[in-house]
């Protein structure tokens, strides 16, 4: 794997080499420097930035197509430019050596479309590595590092600062995780205070369930440590799985296992869905503390299973029909009359069966197992399959090193 990834990479740094004639020289009359009439093209300008545009040089000067209308570019302003059909070639030649299934091989490709103006090429490879990690560092500093595309900006008048602040949240709140992260480094721009914490506190009491968890990751990456009770109730009860799992990400920027609490003792609540979003969350928030109590549940839902040997309570169900008759007649002699009083019976017709009421508990056992093993793996690092059993035996075996070996219990802040 190691020397596929060298190989990827030495070709990446051959495709990367700038061609020699893909300079724009003012007032140069080198032949292959000018643009043979209206092309797709990929201008890199003096300021850095790259656009992808519908290009035309004449005499030297450079103009693109905006909204259907040619506009001019300052003389001089473009420093280098690539037909975009020749830059797509050298990205898909790229792609097509490259293993899709590698991150690293997914943040190189980033970066060689970044590189060459492929900005939603770039983004596409990125949008999966942080899909699935969405702290990854060479990530984030691919996005801090480069001018992708323009978003809402706050550099403006502090009378017009509110409506840029709610154009910039609504704008982030609406994007891919990718371009998330732009609009958060528009928001780093902003003094990290009580008011922003506000705004964000706002936001994340929105009905909409994009504006939620663009707040969570924005107090994740701003403002680490604030807003933890709020964070708390939507990383458990927020119905989108979205805002769960950037609540919980939030927390777990906060770096104290004592935020893991409440959802440790909402593994105790008598709320099946409760009980499985709080080991959703712990999973989440990667704190190797909350390990014991999400084994101590998983041997708990076990043992409800029938996996230690406990039997469920039993009753007896009829089912059939009952129908009432007069047998006969009880005749009673009274003072100057008889009495007949009617004896009534009933006819029956069913069966008495044995049983148990075990539907609801498997169905809620099975699933929370299943959250419960994928809690245990995030937080153990390892993956023994989809036996409770077997995770429970090899807790059994390392729960020493894991109780004694500095992972602990959260602290309390006592």
């Amino acid at each position: 794997m190691r020397s596929t990834n060298l190989r990827f990479l030495l070709f990446l740094a051959i495709l990367t080499t700038p061609a020699p004639l893909a300079f724009a020289r003012p007032g140069s009359t080198v032949r292959g420097d000018a643009l043979d009439g209206e092309r797709r093209c990929i201008l890199e300008l003096t300021s850095g930035q790259k656009i992808r545009v519908l290009a035309r040089e004449t005499n030297g000067a450079w103009e693109y197509q905006s909204k259907g209308q040619w506009k001019a570019l300052q003389p001089g302003q473009v420093t280098r430019f690539e037909l975009e059909k020749d830059a797509l070639a050298s990205f898909e030649s790229a792609r097509s050596k490259a293993d899709l299934k590698q991150p690293e091989h997914r943040l190189e490709l980033a970066r060689l479309a970044f590189d060459k103006g492929l900005v939603q090429e770039g983004v596409d490879q990125l949008e999966f590595v942080l899909r699935n990690e969405p702290d990854r560092k060479e990530a984030l500093d691919l996005l801090a590092r480069k001018w992708l595309m323009t978003v809402p900006s706050i550099e403006v008048a502090p009378e017009a600062l509110s409506k840029a602040k709610e154009e910039l949240l609504r704008f982030g709140a609406g994007a891919p995780a990718t371009v998330r992260e732009l609009a958060v480094n528009e928001l780093k721009k902003l003094p990290a205070d009580d008011a922003l914490r506000a705004d964000l506190e706002k936001e994340l009491r929105s009905k909409i369930d994009t504006r939620r968890s663009f707040a969570a990751l924005a107090l994740r990456r701003l403002m680490p440590g604030n807003s933890v009770k709020p964070l708390v109730m939507h990383a458990v009860l927020d119905p989108s799985e979205d805002v769960r799992r950037g609540s919980s990400l939030a927390l777990k920027a906060v770096n104290d296992p004592a935020v893991a609490l409440p959802m440790i003792k909402a593994m105790s609540s008598a709320n099946g869905t409760v009980r499985m979003r709080a080991a959703e969350a712990l999973g989440n928030m990667g704190y190797a503390a909350a390990l014991e109590p999400v084994m101590a549940r998983m041997a708990a839902v076990a043992s409800a299973q029938g996996g230690g040997g406990d039997r469920l309570p039993h009753s007896h169900i009829f089912v059939g029909r009952q129908r009432a008759y007069i047998q006969d007649f009880d005749v009673e002699v009274a003072q100057f009359q008889a009495v007949a009083d009617p004896v009534v019976n009933t006819l029956i017709e069913g069966m008495t069966t044995e049983a148990a009421v075990r539907g609801e508990l498997v169905v809620d056992s099975v699933v929370e197992s299943v959250v419960l093993r994928r809690a245990a793996r995030q937080l153990a690092g390892q993956d023994l399959g989809d036996s409770n059993r077997k995770w429970l035996d090899w807790w059994e075996q390392n729960k020493q090193k894991w109780l004694g070996g500095g992972a602990g219990k959260p602290a309390t802040g006592d």
